[in-house]
């Protein structure tokens, strides 16, 4: 009887310890945060080519983190950032250029983000004014 006891008292144990495994995964999650979602380039002249901004970003989970996908608004807007994993706690940052076209006037433009981390996507805009 004492047997069956520990053999029951050792199944028991080794069957905790393998039904906690998935939930200590499940719990570990991904998370993108950016420092700011919104450049104003202010005015630029007609004509300027490859204008410049950063976003900074952080993996605030703790999964690893990766940028599946990035859809631009425009082919104006080149999106320049990395493809490898980003360990939780890691920043980073995603360098957006913007190439003026013939047209004057105010624009606005929008990059989404596709990540694997609990927040699905996320929505980057850059704006500003051509000049003459």
């Amino acid at each position: 009887m004492k047997r069956i006891s520990i053999l029951l008292s050792l199944i028991f144990l080794l069957a905790n310890i393998n039904i906690a495994k998935p939930f200590i995964k499940y719990n570990s999650i991904a998370e993108i945060k950016f420092d700011k979602t919104v450049h104003d380039f202010g005015k630029i002249k007609k004509g300027a080519k490859n204008v410049k901004c950063k976003f900074k970003y952080t993996n605030v989970g703790t999964d690893v983190l990766l940028i599946t996908r990035v859809v631009k608004s425009c082919g104006c807007t080149e999106p320049v950032y990395s493809k490898e994993p980003l360990m939780p706690g890691q920043s980073t940052e995603m360098e957006v250029g913007y190439t003026t076209t013939d047209i004057v006037g105010v624009f606005n433009k929008k990059l989404t983000i596709f990540t694997n981390g609990q927040t699905e996507s996320v929505i980057l805009t850059i704006k500003g004014e051509v000049i003459e």
